[in-house]
């Protein structure tokens, strides 16, 4: 059967989507780790400003205080804007609010920046804290969000000795506009940066993963179409045994094929009815010649020999994977909708819908078409004796569905044995068979 170029085209378009869609995936992943590393970078670097600022000011409140010049509140004012009139601000913040309490919780100064906008707020936040008490020296600090903006909080032991009882310091820290947008401005460049490795990656990547996709495409195709010919083949050797031309094989194909369009059957399925009504009667290899060669009609024994075709088919199929799903049509043609077919006898919905579309399509070609002991029925003859069969031996819904499209396939296909025939089963299997990347799994 020919080979149909699509399908190369197809797996192309799948790649690119994929391809797209997981660099789009490993780039939002490594953005966000890069998103969280690079706010922590330069948090962290606010975080050493801020706690060598705090160092200095408790350096020099511990001066003030030494000295005895100052009241605390003033040493520690003196302290935060040191040196003295200056009220210095790194680019990276300011301390805006700290309060000074002794042990046991209790009161002393506050420093609060009046200008602040935020200040409220980030003296609720104090307000809501709990005292601790360091025992060390050790700066204690953490970040925090008061009202959707970065702070740095930072709780410290001012003055520990023995003359008076120890003081401590809460002390809030804000983050600037610029240490802000700092932040911003990293995170957005490393994403950035990160998006363009990974899509200059796959870039690079992709006339590699193509041509090794289009030599597997080529591949499957070729087996794919090795497959397809082995149909042929099969159902023109049993045709020759069977004393016919094959034709009667493309005609019931392409019958059984419209009917299953007809009805809107899915693509796996219209592949294992195309594979079965090509290879319905394959059993009959099997069959004796004086039975299956026999000019008159068989008597009740040879009868049930010739029923053996049907085992026989079904044995021959299931050596090959890829013709195990033709099973419904091979091993259920010759069952009867009301239980009274064979090799099973089932009936009704039992009985694979393959074998029920196949069952119609056999019929109507074996009335429509000559043989050696008939001359082929007339449109309105087929169709009355089919008819007739409606319930019994074929399901009444697909009838009425095939009544609709019967009389076109008989004006197009009826008695032909030309090319026209195999020009239309190669476009059926075309569509169905090499149009999606499940040909893949074959």
């Amino acid at each position: 059967m020919e080979k149909s170029k699509p399908l190369k085209k197809f797996i192309y378009g799948i790649l690119i989507r994929r391809l797209a869609l997981a660099a789009l995936v490993i780039a939002a992943v490594f953005s966000l780790i890069s998103y969280n590393q690079s706010s922590d970078m330069i948090i962290n670097t606010v975080v050493k400003v801020s706690n060598l600022k705090i160092a200095m000011i408790r350096g020099q409140f511990r001066e003030f205080i030494k000295k005895g010049d100052l009241e605390a509140k003033q040493a520690l004012i003196q302290a935060i804007n040191y040196p003295p009139g200056s009220r210095i601000r790194i680019p990276e913040g300011h301390y805006v609010y700290a309060m000074i309490y002794e042990n046991k919780g209790k009161h002393r100064e506050t420093y609060e920046d009046s200008d602040y906008p935020e200040l409220a707020a980030v003296k609720q936040y104090i307000k809501n804290i709990p005292a601790s008490y360091p025992d060390t020296d050790k700066l204690e600090h953490s970040v925090i969000e008061i009202n959707d903006r970065p702070y740095i909080y930072t709780n410290i032991r001012m003055i520990a000795n023995t003359k008076q009882s120890p003081i401590y310091m809460h002390a809030v820290f804000a983050l600037s506009d610029y240490a802000i947008e700092l932040v911003r401005k990293q995170i957005l460049e490393t994403m950035l940066y990160v998006f363009a490795i990974v899509f200059s990656t796959t870039l690079l990547l992709y006339p590699v993963i193509t041509h090794l996709t289009g030599k597997l495409s080529e591949f499957s195709s070729s087996l794919l179409n090795a497959n397809l010919e082995m149909l042929e083949v099969l159902g023109a050797t049993i045709a020759k045994r069977d004393s016919d031309t094959d034709a009667h094989n493309y005609r019931v194909t392409i019958y059984a094929t419209r009917l299953a369009e007809k009805i809107g059957l899915d693509n796996k399925t219209m592949q294992s009815l195309i594979k079965g009504s090509f290879l319905h009667d394959v059993g009959k290899i099997g069959i004796r010649d004086n039975i299956l060669l026999k000019p008159g009609k068989l008597d009740e024994q040879e009868f049930e020999n010739m029923k053996d075709h049907v085992n026989h088919g079904l044995d021959i199929i299931h050596k090959s994977d890829w013709l195990r799903d033709a099973a419904d049509v091979v091993g259920g043609h010759h069952e009867k909708f009301n239980g009274r077919g064979y090799p099973q006898g089932i009936a009704t919905d039992a009985i694979p819908l393959a074998a029920r579309i196949f069952a119609i399509a056999d019929v109507f070609d074996a009335l429509t078409s000559h043989r050696p002991y008939k001359e082929p029925f007339s449109f309105e003859k087929t169709m009355e004796i089919l008819e007739q069969g409606k319930g019994s031996h074929f399901d009444p819904e697909l009838l009425d569905k095939f009544r609709q499209i019967a009389r076109n396939l008989y004006d197009e296909f009826s008695g032909r044995e030309d090319d026209r025939l195999k020009q239309q089963l190669h476009e059926l299997t075309g569509r169905y068979f090499q149009s999606g990347i499940d040909t893949l799994s074959y």
